[in-house]
């Protein structure tokens, strides 16, 4: 169990990292593109992977690949495009407060979806998690909130819904699918899914002008992101409650904590982190909750 906590904490801070790092990337390269060229290249390391592990699959299952295609729908296009447009409307300090409510999405999600019971301290910590949402998105911790940072704020928290069913999603698939055969055909169909729109920008984006260390960047995040993440994130949930392994999705807002002083802000911050607080009571009140459910 320790083994999958630490996959799930690492996967996590691998997202938190790169929510810094794709911002810095979408100043020079389009979404779109920098999206379609994550997964060209994740792509092209999996699938010898998975021929050199003995694990290739060349049939799914009808519900199979239902699941695999929301998966990818919500959890990577819908995730991508709200994360990376949206922390261009918003700061990274709302992003941070408004992704920390993710354990809170998830715990509401597998219990409406997986039928995972839910307590009274996660009703507490999602109740918390809407009214420091509301804070943050309505003050925005400045004298006045313009409608580019409500809407920045709106996208972030589509893509913590999208994050969160990505992991409900996962759990439904691990008793039939392996962490790598998962990763490679989520960024298959992730790849297809970018193409007709990543065209359009490789036709209008000069390439040439892309600095160096850009370029770097997005090798560098399409390993963390498109590949280690996902290994280890499927790994962890397979053997652990998917509200248990909300808890860890907390983890990414780390990179993106640092803000001057503000009411506003830090009530929103105090508001998710008691509700990070009262949910992570799961690992220690309900121990039950992280063992597979039969």
């Amino acid at each position: 169990m320790i083994a999958s906590y630490v996959q799930l904490a690492l996967s996590m801070a691998f997202v938190g990292i790169n929510i810094s790092v794709g911002k810095a990337i979408v100043e020079h390269v389009p979404v779109f593109l920098f999206s379609e060229f994550r997964f060209i290249l994740a792509v092209i390391i999996l699938l010898p992977l998975l021929s050199m592990r003995g694990e290739w699959k060349s049939s799914w299952r009808k519900e199979e690949g239902k699941t695999l295609f929301w998966q990818s729908f919500f959890g990577v296009f819908l995730f991508s495009i709200c994360m990376l447009y949206g922390v261009q409307w918003t700061t990274a300090t709302s992003a941070g407060i408004i992704t920390s409510t993710v354990p809170a999405c998830i715990a509401l999600f597998s219990f409406l979806l997986l039928k995972e019971k839910i307590r009274s301290h996660q009703l507490v910590s999602i109740l918390f998690s809407v009214v420091g949402i509301g804070f943050i998105t309505f003050t925005g911790g400045a004298a006045s909130v313009g409608w580019g940072a409500m809407f920045g704020n709106l996208l972030v928290f589509l893509a913590v819904i999208s994050e969160a069913l990505f992991t409900i999603f996962a759990k439904r698939l691990s008793e039939s699918v392996t962490p790598f055969q998962m990763t490679a055909a989520i960024n298959v169909i992730s790849l297809i899914l970018f193409l007709p729109f990543a065209i359009p920008d490789l036709i209008k984006t000069d390439l040439t002008a892309v600095p160096f260390q850009i370029w770097l960047l997005m090798i560098y995040y399409a390993v963390t992101a498109s590949v280690l993440s996902f290994v280890l994130w499927y790994r962890g949930v397979a053997k652990v409650a998917a509200s248990t392994a909300g808890l860890f999705t907390a983890l990414c807002r780390s990179a993106l904590r640092s803000c001057p002083f503000s009411f506003w802000v830090n009530s929103s911050r105090g508001l998710t982190e008691w509700a990070c607080c009262l949910y992570s009571g799961q690992l220690w009140l309900a121990p039950e909750a992280s063992r597979i459910r039969k």
